[in-house]
C-alpha cells in the first residue's frame, strides 16, 4: 500500500468545475470519487458542458498520471459498461450523447478504476464511489476474496463482477438489502459492522452542505474538495 502525506479528494463532479480551483502541486496525490457526467438540471450545466469538463479531467489525469486517481461512479459505469447499463442504469442518463461518452471511456479505460487505497499518518484508507458495506461484501466474498482495492478493481473485468457492482439496495429503489460500491446509499454503511482494516472515503450520497464524518467512514459529496487532514480519523 502506498504512503502519502497529503491527499486531495474531489467528490462527485456532475459537470461542476470546482475541482479546477482545488488541484495543485501542493498534494502528493489527488483522488476523484467519480460521477463526472449527468449534471443536475437545476444547476444549469448542460450535458455538453459536463462532457467538456470530463474531457478536461481526463487531460489532467494524462498530464499528471502518477499522482491522480480517477474512480468510476454509477453515472459513469452506465455509459462505460453495457452490462452495468442493463442492470442499473441511473437517472439523467443522456441517450443523445451516450455513444460519444461510451467511446471516450473505451478509449481511456486504463485511466479509470473502481477502488483505490492509500496510507496517511498510519491510517489505511479505502476510496470508492459509494462505499463498501459489509452486507454487500459478504454476499460476494467468495468472488472478491480479501477486501482490498486490487480485488475490487478486478470485478470490472467480468460480467459477474460488474453485476455485483451494479447491485442497488432498497433504499435506492433496488431489490437488494444493500447496494454495491457504485450504488450504496450512505445509510447502508450503518447496517453491519465496519471493516477494521480501512477507513472508507466515499461520495455518491449528496449532502446539503456538510459531509458525514464517522469513526469508520466519511461521505464527502458536498460539491467541494477535501484535504485528507479534514477527516482526521483516529489511527486503527
Amino acid at each position: 500500500m502506498e504512503r502519502f502525506s497529503k491527499i486531495l479528494i474531489i467528490p462527485d463532479v456532475h459537470g461542476r468545475t470546482f475541482w479546477k480551483g482545488s488541484v495543485s502541486n501542493d498534494f502528493d496525490h489527488i483522488v476523484f470519487l467519480g460521477d463526472y457526467l449527468d449534471p443536475y438540471g437545476f444547476e444549469h450545466i448542460t450535458p455538453r458542458k459536463a462532457f467538456a469538463n470530463f474531457e478536461e479531467i481526463i487531460a489532467y489525469k494524462q498530464e499528471y498520471d502518477y499522482r491522480v486517481t480517477l474512480l468510476l461512479g454509477n453515472h459513469d459505469m452506465h455509459y462505460a459498461s453495457d452490462v452495468f447499463f442493463r442492470n442499473a442504469c441511473g437517472s439523467r442518463y443522456d441517450s443523445e450523447m451516450a455513444e460519444t461518452i461510451k467511446d471516450t471511456f473505451l478509449l481511456n479505460a486504463d485511466l479509470f478504476q473502481i477502488a483505490f487505497e492509500a496510507e496517511v499518518d498510519d491510517v489505511r484508507y479505502l476510496f470508492t464511489h459509494a462505499g463498501v458495506n459489509r452486507s454487500w461484501y459478504q454476499r460476494h466474498e467468495e468472488m472478491i476474496g480479501p477486501l482490498n482495492a486490487a480485488n475490487l478493481n478486478r470485478l470490472a473485468l467480468t460480467d459477474e463482477g460488474v453485476i455485483a457492482l451494479a447491485e442497488v439496495g432498497r433504499s435506492r429503489g433496488g431489490w437488494e438489502s444493500t447496494g454495491g460500491p457504485m450504488w450504496a446509499d450512505v445509510s447502508e454503511m450503518y447496517f453491519a459492522p465496519h471493516f477494521s482494516d480501512y477507513y472508507q472515503i466515499l461520495g455518491h450520497s449528496q449532502q446539503p452542505e456538510d459531509p458525514i464524518i464517522e469513526d469508520s467512514f466519511a461521505c464527502l459529496d458536498c460539491r467541494r474538495a477535501f484535504v485528507i487532514d479534514e477527516i482526521n480519523p483516529i489511527p486503527k
